[in-house]
Parts: C-alpha cells; sequence; structure tokens
C-alpha cells in the first residue's frame, strides 16, 4: 500500500494562506480567552426596597450581589457594560477575518481535514471533559503532521488509508472519562447529525451518517505483550488499542489543521515518533485483521519517512521514547534501516483529492 501514497509539498502560496490562517485563528482564541472574565452578566435587583447590583455567571441567573447601589456599584456596572462592548466588537471582527482567512484556505486547496473530525476537535481545548486533554490517535493524526511538515500525503481515491479514516476517529484520554460526558461533547459537537452510543462498545458511538468516534482509556495491566485498557467496568477495550499505555505516555504534538470547511482547529497528537512506532507495532499483532496490519504498517513507513525527510527535529532512539517497552523501542531500527526501501515518492505535480 505504501506505493500508491506520495508526497506534495506545499507551494509558496499555500503555505503563506496556512501562516496567515493560524494568525487569525490564533488572534480569535486570544479574543475568547479575554472575554471569558465578562461571561455572564450584570443586573440591578430591588430587595426589600432597596436596589442591589447582581453579578450573575450563567443563564440560571447564579452568581452573587456586589453590593447595593452607591456611585462604586455604579461604576462597576458602567465599566462592565463599556468592556462587554469592546469585547464583542472585536471578536466579531475576529470571527469576520476567520471566516475570510477559511475561504482563502478552500481557494489554496489545503482544506483537508474532515468536517465531522473537526466539529468534535473545536471542543476539546476547554478541557471540560477530562482533566487531561484528549488526543488523536488514528490515522487522522497524520493531518497534523502534514501540517506540520508542509506536505500533503496524497493516495488514490480507492485507497483505503485515508477513505478509512474518514469515517471514524479514535481519541486517546489520559484520564478516566464517564459515557455520559463523551457523549454529551459529541452531541454538543454535531447537534444535525445526533450521536448515539453503540451498544457493548464502552465509549464509542456513531451519528447518523455512519461515522464512529471511539475513546479509549489508559491502560491499567498488562496481558501477554498487550497492555489492555478498561473502556468501561468489566469492559477491556478491543485488540486495536494496542501498546496505549506506551502511546498515551510519550510526549505530545499540536498542530493547526485545516478542516473540509476551511475552518482552523488544533489537533493534539503523540509524538510523531511515537505514533510510527505505535501502527508499526499493531501491523505485527497477529491477532489484528490482515487488512488493518497491511494498513497500519504502511501509515508507520510513511510516518517515518516524513519524519526523515521533512521533521528533522525529530529523530528515533531519543531519551523521550523511554516510556515505550524495549520490544517496542526496538522496533524503530528497522523503520531507519528501511527508510531506503520505502516507495513513496516526492510528487510536487500531483494533485490532490479532497
Amino acid at each position: 500500500m505504501a506505493a500508491d501514497c506520495f508526497f506534495q509539498e506545499f507551494q509558496e502560496n499555500q503555505q503563506r494562506t496556512l501562516n496567515r490562517a493560524v494568525e487569525a485563528y490564533q488572534a480569535y482564541l486570544e479574543a475568547v480567552q479575554a472575554r471569558r472574565p465578562l461571561k455572564g452578566g450584570m443586573h440591578w435587583k430591588k430587595v426589600k426596597g432597596r436596589e442591589y447590583l447582581y453579578k450573575y455567571r450563567d443563564r440560571y441567573g447564579r452568581g452573587a450581589s456586589l453590593g447595593p447601589r452607591s456611585p462604586h456599584t455604579e461604576r462597576v456596572w458602567a465599566e462592565f457594560g463599556r468592556q462587554r462592548r469592546e469585547m464583542a466588537a472585536q471578536l466579531a471582527a475576529r470571527r469576520q477575518n476567520l471566516a475570510e482567512a477559511a475561504r482563502f484556505c478552500r481557494a489554496a486547496l489545503i482544506h483537508r481535514v474532515p468536517d465531522p473530525v473537526t466539529r468534535i476537535l473545536r471542543y476539546l481545548p476547554p478541557g471540560d471533559l477530562t482533566n487531561a486533554p484528549l488526543i488523536v490517535i488514528d490515522t487522522n493524526a497524520l493531518h497534523a503532521f502534514e501540517f506540520a511538515a508542509g506536505v500533503f500525503l496524497g493516495a488514490p481515491k480507492d485507497s483505503p488509508f485515508f477513505s478509512a479514516a474518514a469515517q471514524r476517529l479514535t481519541l486517546g484520554a489520559a484520564a478516566p472519562v464517564a459515557p455520559d460526558a463523551f457523549l454529551r461533547l459529541l452531541r454538543r459537537a454535531d447537534r444535525s447529525y445526533s450521536y448515539e452510543n453503540l451498544p457493548g462498545d464502552g465509549l464509542a458511538a456513531v451519528n447518523k451518517q455512519g461515522f464512529r468516534v471511539r475513546l479509549l482509556r489508559p491502560p491499567t495491566a498488562p496481558s501477554g505483550h498487550r497492555m489492555m485498557a478498561r473502556d468501561a467496568p468489566g469492559g477491556a477495550v478491543p485488540a486495536e488499542s494496542g501498546d496505549l499505555a506506551a502511546l498515551m505516555g510519550a510526549p505530545k504534538f499540536s498542530q493547526v489543521v485545516i478542516g473540509r470547511r476551511g475552518d482552523p482547529v488544533t489537533m493534539a497528537v503523540p509524538d510523531p515518533r511515537a505514533l510510527a512506532l505505535h501502527k508499526l507495532w499493531l501491523s505485527r499483532q497477529e491477532d489484528r485483521e490482515p487488512v488493518q496490519q497491511t494498513r497500519d504498517r504502511c501509515c508507520a513507513a510513511v510516518l517515518a519517512e516524513l519524519i526523515l525527510r521533512y521533521l528533522p527535529q525529530y529523530h528515533f532512539f531519543s531519551a523521550e521514547l523511554q516510556f515505550f517497552p524495549p520490544e517496542v523501542a526496538r522496533l524503530a531500527e528497522g523503520l531507519v534501516e528501511g527508510y531506503d526501501s520505502f516507495s513513496t515518492v516526492v510528487s510536487p505535480d500531483i494533485g490532490i483529492s479532497h
């Protein structure tokens, strides 16, 4: 399958477009963060014939009194209103800049990541699901490395390499996640095609279009050469979780990617070397389906070559990979030694299908 893949380096205009989109996105996030202290509102409330200034935090009216009406509370009320108006105007301007950047991204043909994936990623940064971030650990993670390296990974339309990834998303959690919290996040991210739990499949759900999302929890105990993780009380993560303990313990990598609508979003993934080793390790599991083994082996080879060619700041055998069991880390030798035999090619002239 690796022979079907090729690298297409970003054109100068595409790289400029990406840089501008990232700047617009970061400016928008800064405006959102600056507005957080102003969340909620203020109003005057009469109690026993006397007016008090109340600051509420949410739509349910929860908050506290700031004191009776006085020159001080009137100044507080006026200043709050002024800041709210200024921040609303700034946020509207940043949204407009972001929408314009999205149009340029579509025109430059750098809109890559499937829409269901970006919808979900948009709700991950606040961290209201767990105390630790969720990371993308399946083939979709390759998009983060594409944008970091300034290349597109191309494959024929009939190749299962990316087509399978376009229909599912696998996330890794560094801390326990309640099933109801997981489903609530998915439904908030995609209201049009509401997600429903997959019976008997732990933390996994599917929407009306058939897009599946799975959340793998941290491993708890070794079983032979495989680390098994609990995805629900009494249940075990399926075999495709692989060496999840090592993968979740590896350093993290964060990159702004561009969705199919041209919208920038932050994708958190494992260190690229860790993911390459993880995929190679999966491809050697005897209980894995042959088609999955082939896809995992291709993913490992392509990712290793992308690292060696375009991400020189990363190198195998780093002390950062000490989180991996010795038998898994040794597989990196095969990736480096087999580099010359990889059949992927750089093709600056062949277009990418979206």
